[in-house]
């Protein structure tokens, strides 16, 4: 007669358990989507990063290009213009470059001669993936004629 008292409280504390093992599942399967949405967060923003570098690059050698002596205001102007641009085959496919500037920031007085040298800002913007997981990285260079 005892033994069939009991039987309800089993009952209870198997729902009870259930429950609250659910409840855990779901709280752990959320902390994992979070953790590899912040992955794929740092992996696209570490591939905007090297695209807004290698833009950054690519506008190096249009200004200083091998053999060739080049007025850097011209080929700020040309870039600040859009006329040069560079080629989007050179990127990653999942990444695009989605602006590339060059401005005048000013004049410093020459090291050794005393001169004035120009300085020029450039600044590459890259963004990388689409939706929640698009990542926007941006760079800047400075360069001195």
């Amino acid at each position: 007669m005892f033994h069939n008292q009991q039987k309800g409280n089993v009952l209870i504390v198997t729902l009870f358990v259930i429950i609250v093992m659910g409840y855990l599942a779901a709280s752990l399967m959320k902390v994992t989507w979070s953790n590899q949405s912040g992955l794929t967060r740092e992996f696209l923003g570490t591939k905007a990063w090297f695209t807004a570098q290698s833009s950054n690059d690519w506008v190096l050698t249009q200004f200083f290009p091998l053999g060739k002596s080049v007025a850097v205001a011209t080929r700020c102007d040309d870039i600040e213009a859009e006329s040069v641009k560079p080629d989007s085959r050179l990127f990653d496919k999942a990444c695009k470059i989605k602006a590339t500037e060059c401005q005048k920031a000013g004049k410093l007085p020459g090291e050794i001669t005393g001169e004035e040298v120009e300085l020029y800002v450039v600044k590459s913007v890259a963004v990388c993936g689409s939706g929640q997981s698009q990542v926007q990285r941006q760079q800047e260079i400075w360069i001195k004629d």
